[in-house]
């Protein structure tokens, strides 16, 4: 199993799309059995609390749950629990889902519900082949009778790998779950991705220029660049293949977002020399420290004050943009994704739960 820090960007990201509604409905109508999608009443179909805990096989919450009834009008609530995966588990995938059955059921009973029926959906695209196994796969010797003993059940599985790119990229009509799975199938084809940019980030014409697509695509290009370490300069040489909706969105990144490329702007004027200047970013942290390290200049020697003061100031203003962008991501975050636990949001924008607590307080109140 891979190691906390290899999957968690493909987690953010697939969270963060699936947890739209209108995208996790087309899914289910573009990349689902007929038998499945026709009966299912999309009028109640919603997003609930996902913050079932189950550590005991290496996750820490279940991805993405959303709650809807049959259009036959029978009282079981019908449950979607949407599971990815950027690698194979050590573990047969049966046990995490039943781990999450075992807990929603308990949910149920506590709620004085009937309890819900659950249609496991697990999205993958790791490097490994995914093999499809019954549970009862996994009992090697078992006499065939004794098999109804054991919990088999079905899982239903998207495998990017085995999903030619033409064909995700003909749904059209599925919205912007063609461009995250592009993403995902390509992950580890850093050639490809930069090569099909325009498909992947291209989110339609016309773009609405809302929020919700705003963000989407944001997310979408920051997990891009922060998998492949790209620079602010390819990321905009790249963008004038895009429609001017698009690049506008994704130019403003580093305004809302800015941590990764004013860190790069860092390495990148010490690189090409102060006189160059550092990315727009860093302006002021240079400002900053050139006037504290004229100030140490006057006691302890210019050159070495100023240089002293520069590093300080630079510091402190990485500090000042990084503390600033965090805040105003996860603004964003909690009103795009409200019903996220304040773990799950912490998370994904990369800071405590006090944190994340104490600024949903502030919003509540204001």
């Amino acid at each position: 199993m891979p190691r906390k820090k290899d999957h968690e960007p493909h987690d953010a990201v697939f969270k963060a799309f699936f947890s739209d509604a209108i995208i996790a409905r087309n899914y289910l109508l573009h990349y689902t059995a007929e038998d499945i999608y026709r009966q299912i009443d999309f009028s109640v179909f919603r997003k609930i609390d996902t913050a079932f805990v189950s550590g005991r096989f290496g996750i820490s919450f279940s991805d993405v749950l959303y709650e809807s009834r049959l259009l036959s009008g029978a009282p079981a609530r019908l449950l979607f629990l949407f599971e990815h995966k950027s690698y194979v588990p050590k573990w047969p995938i049966h046990l995490q889902l039943l781990d999450y059955f075992l807990q929603i059921w308990e949910d149920d009973l506590k709620n004085d519900r009937s309890l819900s029926f659950i249609v496991p959906i697990v999205v993958y695209h790791g490097a490994r082949k995914w093999e499809t196994k019954a549970f009862s796969d996994y009992f090697v010797g078992l006499p065939k009778d004794w098999e109804a003993f054991i919990p088999n059940f079905y899982y239903w599985l998207t495998d990017l790998r085995k999903i030619p790119s033409a064909e995700i990229e003909e749904k059209v009509e599925s919205e912007y779950v063609k461009n995250l799975f592009l993403a995902l199938k390509f992950a580890r084809n850093k050639k490809f991705t930069l090569e099909n940019w325009p498909n992947i980030l291209t989110f339609g014409r016309p773009f609405y220029r809302n929020t919700r697509e705003g963000i989407l695509l944001q997310t979408l290009t920051l997990y891009i660049l922060n998998f492949y370490d790209m620079t602010e300069s390819q990321v905009k040489d790249l963008n004038q293949q895009l429609p001017p909706a698009e690049r506008d969105w994704i130019d403003a990144i580093p305004e809302v977002f800015g941590r990764k490329w004013k860190e790069e702007g860092l390495r990148t004027g010490y690189k090409e020399g102060m006189e160059k200047g550092m990315e727009e970013g860093m302006e002021k942290g240079i400002e900053k420290g050139m006037e504290k390290g004229m100030e140490k200049g006057m006691e302890k020697g210019m050159q070495k004050g100023m240089q002293k003061g520069i590093e300080k100031g630079i510091e402190k203003g990485i500090e000042k943009g990084i503390e600033k962008t965090s805040h105003a991501i996860t603004i964003k975050t909690i009103k795009k994704f409200p019903d996220w636990s304040d773990a799950e949001i912490a998370e994904f924008v990369g800071v405590t739960n006090e944190y994340v607590q104490q600024l949903r307080k502030k919003l509540a109140v204001g």
